[in-house]
């Protein structure tokens, strides 16, 4: 199973290349903008918004065709993230868990895919994360809601895959 990361809608990025392009002309025409009644922006105004848009559009396709993360197999998992970027075979796993989490910054709830390297093994990642279980020190490889799929699939999918390396946990969100 390959984890996929959600893409954004490409015509509202387009959208947002188009109107900081006109942006910026409007602002090379010598055009000045009133918001709210009183405050004036003036071209050089203009300009440094309408490069903002045309650098965050940018930015935002660049996203768009990043690697998928995380595929999961008979082998192990290819990891794209969490500074490892190889397959780790499920010998170098001591455990893989989905813990519950609440995003801090917008409150949204989610799962983490969280992976504790069995001993003596080092992924070249940092494992400085103790995981809500038994508190091993672990590494947290991204939250479910970067992607399209739901944590009842992963979890199916590592269940199948992972064998006794699956720590299976609750799902439920439920405070």
């Amino acid at each position: 199973m390959t984890l996929h990361y959600r893409r954004p809608k490409f015509w509202l990025l387009a959208l947002y290349f188009l109107a900081g392009c006109g942006v910026i002309w409007a602002s090379r025409t010598g055009t000045e903008l009133t918001v709210l009644v009183f405050i004036n922006l003036g071209s050089t105004a203009l300009l440094i918004l309408g490069g903002l848009a045309i650098v965050f559009s940018l930015w935002q396709l660049r996203e768009a065709f990043r690697p998928d993360p995380v595929v999961i197999g008979e082998a192990g998992l290819q990891l794209k993230v969490a500074g490892i970027n190889r397959l780790v075979p499920w010998g170098a796993i001591d455990a893989v868990f989905l813990e519950p989490y609440v995003n801090p910054g917008s409150d949204t709830r989610t799962h983490r895919l969280v992976l504790t390297p069995a001993p003596g093994v080092d992924l070249g990642a940092k494992t400085d994360y103790s995981n809500q279980t038994d508190g091993r020190p672990s590494i947290v490889l991204l939250a479910l809601d970067e992607t399209l799929h739901t944590a009842n699939e992963v979890a199916q999918a590592l269940a199948a895959y992972a064998g006794q390396r699956f720590v299976p946990a609750p799902l439920s969100m439920e405070k």
